[in-house]
Protein backbone atom coordinates (compact mmCIF):
# COMPACT_ATOMS: atom_id res chain seq x y z
CA UNK A 1 0.00 0.00 0.00
CA UNK A 2 1.05 3.58 -0.63
CA UNK A 3 1.77 5.97 2.22
CA UNK A 4 -1.09 8.10 0.93
CA UNK A 5 -3.59 5.25 1.39
CA UNK A 6 -5.88 5.60 4.36
CA UNK A 7 -5.43 3.20 7.27
CA UNK A 8 -8.12 0.77 8.36
CA UNK A 9 -9.12 0.71 12.01
CA UNK A 10 -10.71 -1.70 14.45
CA UNK A 11 -12.29 -0.03 17.48
CA UNK A 12 -13.53 -1.40 20.77
CA UNK A 13 -16.56 0.85 21.04
CA UNK A 14 -17.21 0.47 24.77
CA UNK A 15 -20.28 -0.47 26.78
CA UNK A 16 -23.38 1.07 25.22
CA UNK A 17 -23.52 4.83 25.91
CA UNK A 18 -21.27 4.68 28.98
CA UNK A 19 -18.54 6.94 27.57
CA UNK A 20 -21.07 9.78 27.72
CA UNK A 21 -22.26 8.94 31.24
CA UNK A 22 -21.03 8.55 34.81
CA UNK A 23 -20.33 5.00 35.97
CA UNK A 24 -18.32 2.94 38.44
CA UNK A 25 -15.34 1.01 37.04
CA UNK A 26 -15.66 -2.59 35.86
CA UNK A 27 -12.83 -4.74 37.14
CA UNK A 28 -12.30 -6.85 34.02
CA UNK A 29 -13.36 -4.66 31.13
CA UNK A 30 -11.90 -1.55 32.70
CA UNK A 31 -13.39 1.78 33.61
CA UNK A 32 -15.79 2.99 30.91
CA UNK A 33 -17.43 6.36 31.55
CA UNK A 34 -17.14 9.90 30.22
CA UNK A 35 -14.08 10.63 32.35
CA UNK A 36 -12.35 7.29 31.80
CA UNK A 37 -9.01 6.83 30.02
CA UNK A 38 -10.90 5.04 27.24
CA UNK A 39 -13.20 8.01 26.59
CA UNK A 40 -10.31 10.47 26.80
CA UNK A 41 -8.39 8.38 24.29
CA UNK A 42 -11.30 8.33 21.84
CA UNK A 43 -11.61 12.13 22.00
CA UNK A 44 -8.05 12.62 20.79
CA UNK A 45 -8.04 9.82 18.22
CA UNK A 46 -8.62 12.03 15.16
CA UNK A 47 -5.35 13.82 15.98
CA UNK A 48 -3.49 10.60 16.77
CA UNK A 49 -4.44 9.08 13.41
CA UNK A 50 -2.76 11.98 11.56
CA UNK A 51 -4.57 11.14 8.33
CA UNK A 52 -3.18 12.63 5.10
CA UNK A 53 -6.45 14.57 4.73
CA UNK A 54 -9.94 14.70 6.19
CA UNK A 55 -11.80 11.58 5.04
CA UNK A 56 -14.22 12.07 2.17
CA UNK A 57 -16.48 9.70 4.07
CA UNK A 58 -16.42 6.99 6.73
CA UNK A 59 -17.52 3.40 6.15
CA UNK A 60 -18.17 1.74 9.50
CA UNK A 61 -18.88 -1.96 9.93
CA UNK A 62 -20.92 -2.40 13.11
CA UNK A 63 -21.21 -5.47 15.32
CA UNK A 64 -24.77 -4.45 16.18
CA UNK A 65 -26.21 -4.99 12.71
CA UNK A 66 -26.47 -8.59 11.54
CA UNK A 67 -28.14 -9.56 8.28
CA UNK A 68 -28.71 -12.85 6.52
CA UNK A 69 -27.88 -13.73 2.91
CA UNK A 70 -26.62 -10.26 1.95
CA UNK A 71 -24.48 -7.53 3.46
CA UNK A 72 -26.64 -4.45 4.04
CA UNK A 73 -25.29 -0.95 3.42
CA UNK A 74 -26.99 2.16 4.76
CA UNK A 75 -28.22 4.44 1.96
CA UNK A 76 -29.69 7.65 3.35
CA UNK A 77 -28.96 11.23 2.37
CA UNK A 78 -28.94 12.34 6.01
CA UNK A 79 -29.26 10.47 9.28
CA UNK A 80 -31.76 12.32 11.46
CA UNK A 81 -32.71 9.54 13.89
CA UNK A 82 -30.65 7.10 15.94
CA UNK A 83 -31.28 3.52 16.99
CA UNK A 84 -30.83 3.50 20.76
CA UNK A 85 -30.16 -0.23 20.90
CA UNK A 86 -29.31 -0.40 24.60
CA UNK A 87 -31.43 -0.82 27.69
CA UNK A 88 -31.80 0.31 31.32
CA UNK A 89 -29.66 3.42 31.04
CA UNK A 90 -30.57 6.85 32.43
CA UNK A 91 -32.75 9.18 30.32
CA UNK A 92 -29.81 11.22 29.01
CA UNK A 93 -28.54 8.12 27.19
CA UNK A 94 -31.58 8.37 24.91
CA UNK A 95 -31.05 12.04 24.13
CA UNK A 96 -27.67 11.64 22.46
CA UNK A 97 -27.63 12.98 18.92
CA UNK A 98 -25.34 12.38 15.96
CA UNK A 99 -26.64 13.43 12.57
CA UNK A 100 -24.02 13.31 9.80
CA UNK A 101 -24.83 13.22 6.13
CA UNK A 102 -24.91 9.90 4.35
CA UNK A 103 -23.08 9.28 1.08
CA UNK A 104 -25.23 7.52 -1.50
CA UNK A 105 -22.36 7.35 -3.99
CA UNK A 106 -20.22 5.54 -1.40
CA UNK A 107 -23.09 3.21 -0.56
CA UNK A 108 -23.37 2.26 -4.24
CA UNK A 109 -19.60 1.92 -4.55
CA UNK A 110 -19.47 -0.47 -1.60
CA UNK A 111 -22.28 -2.54 -3.11
CA UNK A 112 -20.42 -2.62 -6.43
CA UNK A 113 -17.14 -3.75 -4.87
CA UNK A 114 -18.83 -6.50 -2.87
CA UNK A 115 -20.80 -7.81 -5.83
CA UNK A 116 -17.69 -7.80 -8.02
CA UNK A 117 -16.17 -10.13 -5.43
CA UNK A 118 -19.20 -12.42 -5.55
CA UNK A 119 -20.63 -11.18 -2.24
CA UNK A 120 -24.36 -10.41 -2.10
CA UNK A 121 -25.07 -6.83 -1.02
CA UNK A 122 -28.16 -4.68 -0.56
CA UNK A 123 -28.71 -0.95 -0.12
CA UNK A 124 -30.85 -0.17 2.95
CA UNK A 125 -32.58 3.21 3.19
CA UNK A 126 -34.39 2.42 6.47
CA UNK A 127 -31.68 1.43 8.92
CA UNK A 128 -30.72 4.07 11.50
CA UNK A 129 -27.30 4.24 13.12
CA UNK A 130 -26.92 1.91 16.10
CA UNK A 131 -24.62 2.63 19.03
CA UNK A 132 -21.77 0.75 17.37
CA UNK A 133 -21.80 3.62 14.87
CA UNK A 134 -22.78 6.78 16.72
CA UNK A 135 -20.97 6.24 20.03
CA UNK A 136 -17.40 6.00 18.67
CA UNK A 137 -17.96 8.55 15.90
CA UNK A 138 -19.52 11.10 18.26
CA UNK A 139 -16.35 10.82 20.37
CA UNK A 140 -13.88 10.92 17.46
CA UNK A 141 -15.60 13.39 15.13
CA UNK A 142 -18.10 15.24 17.37
CA UNK A 143 -18.93 17.85 14.72
CA UNK A 144 -20.49 15.15 12.51
CA UNK A 145 -18.91 16.91 9.53
CA UNK A 146 -17.89 13.77 7.62
CA UNK A 147 -20.48 11.69 5.69
CA UNK A 148 -21.03 8.24 7.20
CA UNK A 149 -22.17 4.94 5.72
CA UNK A 150 -22.75 1.96 7.99
CA UNK A 151 -22.54 -1.69 7.00
CA UNK A 152 -23.79 -4.91 8.53
CA UNK A 153 -22.00 -8.12 9.33
CA UNK A 154 -23.46 -11.44 8.21
CA UNK A 155 -25.35 -13.63 10.65
CA UNK A 156 -23.10 -16.52 9.61
CA UNK A 157 -20.24 -14.82 11.49
CA UNK A 158 -17.96 -16.75 9.12
CA UNK A 159 -14.29 -15.74 9.44
CA UNK A 160 -13.64 -16.59 5.78
CA UNK A 161 -16.63 -14.60 4.53
CA UNK A 162 -15.70 -11.52 6.52
CA UNK A 163 -12.04 -11.61 5.51
CA UNK A 164 -13.29 -11.75 1.90
CA UNK A 165 -15.60 -8.79 2.52
CA UNK A 166 -12.64 -6.79 3.78
CA UNK A 167 -10.51 -7.69 0.77
CA UNK A 168 -13.27 -6.49 -1.53
CA UNK A 169 -13.35 -3.13 0.26
CA UNK A 170 -9.58 -2.51 0.15
CA UNK A 171 -9.72 -0.23 -2.95
CA UNK A 172 -11.63 2.35 -0.89
CA UNK A 173 -8.40 3.11 0.96
CA UNK A 174 -7.08 4.85 -2.15
CA UNK A 175 -10.30 6.90 -2.37
CA UNK A 176 -9.92 8.78 0.95
CA UNK A 177 -12.48 6.58 2.67
CA UNK A 178 -11.81 5.75 6.32
CA UNK A 179 -12.88 2.15 7.00
CA UNK A 180 -13.67 1.37 10.64
CA UNK A 181 -14.67 -1.93 12.19
CA UNK A 182 -16.67 -1.24 15.35
CA UNK A 183 -16.82 -4.13 17.79
CA UNK A 184 -14.86 -5.23 20.82
CA UNK A 185 -11.55 -6.98 21.38
CA UNK A 186 -13.16 -8.72 24.36
CA UNK A 187 -16.87 -9.38 24.81
CA UNK A 188 -16.93 -12.10 27.44
CA UNK A 189 -18.28 -10.71 30.65
CA UNK A 190 -17.40 -13.83 32.67
CA UNK A 191 -13.73 -13.74 31.65
CA UNK A 192 -11.21 -13.18 34.40
CA UNK A 193 -8.48 -10.58 34.10
CA UNK A 194 -5.93 -13.35 33.52
CA UNK A 195 -8.02 -14.90 30.75
CA UNK A 196 -8.52 -11.52 29.09
CA UNK A 197 -4.82 -10.71 29.23
CA UNK A 198 -3.70 -14.07 27.84
CA UNK A 199 -6.17 -13.79 24.96
CA UNK A 200 -5.23 -10.19 24.21
CA UNK A 201 -1.48 -10.76 24.48
CA UNK A 202 -1.67 -13.43 21.80
CA UNK A 203 -4.12 -11.51 19.61
CA UNK A 204 -1.98 -8.38 19.76
CA UNK A 205 1.07 -10.42 18.79
CA UNK A 206 -0.78 -11.89 15.82
CA UNK A 207 -2.04 -8.51 14.59
CA UNK A 208 1.18 -6.56 15.08
CA UNK A 209 3.92 -9.12 14.34
CA UNK A 210 2.57 -11.76 11.95
CA UNK A 211 2.67 -11.38 8.18
CA UNK A 212 -0.51 -11.32 6.12
CA UNK A 213 -0.64 -15.07 5.49
CA UNK A 214 -0.02 -16.17 9.09
CA UNK A 215 -2.35 -13.51 10.48
CA UNK A 216 -5.23 -14.70 8.31
CA UNK A 217 -4.49 -18.32 9.18
CA UNK A 218 -4.95 -17.52 12.87
CA UNK A 219 -8.11 -15.47 12.33
CA UNK A 220 -9.68 -18.22 10.23
CA UNK A 221 -9.30 -20.55 13.23
CA UNK A 222 -9.32 -17.96 16.03
CA UNK A 223 -11.62 -19.93 18.35
CA UNK A 224 -9.29 -22.95 18.24
CA UNK A 225 -5.87 -21.31 18.42
CA UNK A 226 -6.24 -18.19 20.60
CA UNK A 227 -6.16 -18.87 24.36
CA UNK A 228 -9.53 -18.60 26.14
CA UNK A 229 -11.10 -17.60 22.82
CA UNK A 230 -14.65 -18.64 23.66
CA UNK A 231 -14.40 -17.27 27.18
CA UNK A 232 -13.59 -13.85 25.72
CA UNK A 233 -16.09 -14.19 22.87
CA UNK A 234 -18.90 -16.66 23.68
CA UNK A 235 -20.50 -15.36 20.49
CA UNK A 236 -18.25 -13.57 18.01
CA UNK A 237 -20.46 -10.79 16.61
CA UNK A 238 -18.24 -8.18 18.32
CA UNK A 239 -15.06 -9.86 17.08
CA UNK A 240 -15.99 -10.41 13.44
CA UNK A 241 -15.63 -6.75 12.32
CA UNK A 242 -11.92 -7.29 12.98
CA UNK A 243 -11.88 -9.88 10.20
CA UNK A 244 -13.27 -7.31 7.77
CA UNK A 245 -10.58 -4.84 8.80
CA UNK A 246 -7.78 -7.40 8.51
CA UNK A 247 -9.05 -8.34 5.06
CA UNK A 248 -8.95 -4.70 3.98
CA UNK A 249 -5.50 -4.27 5.55
CA UNK A 250 -3.77 -6.37 2.91
CA UNK A 251 -0.11 -6.75 3.82
CA UNK A 252 -0.10 -3.81 6.25
CA UNK A 253 0.92 -4.65 9.82
CA UNK A 254 -1.21 -3.77 12.80
CA UNK A 255 -0.45 -1.26 15.51
CA UNK A 256 -2.02 -1.17 18.97
CA UNK A 257 -3.54 2.30 19.17
CA UNK A 258 -4.29 2.58 22.88
CA UNK A 259 -1.71 0.72 25.01
CA UNK A 260 -2.42 2.94 28.04
CA UNK A 261 -5.92 1.52 28.62
CA UNK A 262 -6.88 -1.95 29.82
CA UNK A 263 -6.24 -4.66 27.22
CA UNK A 264 -9.96 -5.50 26.96
CA UNK A 265 -10.46 -2.08 25.35
CA UNK A 266 -7.72 -2.52 22.74
CA UNK A 267 -8.11 -0.89 19.33
CA UNK A 268 -5.87 -1.38 16.29
CA UNK A 269 -4.77 0.46 13.17
CA UNK A 270 -3.37 -1.14 10.02
CA UNK A 271 -1.25 1.06 7.78
CA UNK A 272 2.05 1.25 5.93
Amino acid sequence: MSKTDFPVIFLTHGAGPMMFLESPPSRTLGEIDKNSPAAQWFRQLSEQLALPSLPKAILIITAHWETSNAVHISAQEKHTELLYDYYNFPPEAYKLQYNPLGDIDLSKRVKQLLEQAGISAKLDDKRNFDHGVFIPLKLIYPDANIPVVSMSVLESLSPAQHLAIGKALEPLRKEQILIIGSGSSVHGFQATETQVNEFMNELTKVLTQYDEHDREKVLLNWDKVLPYARTNHPREEHFIPLHVIVGAAGSDRGQLLNPTVTSAQASFKFSV
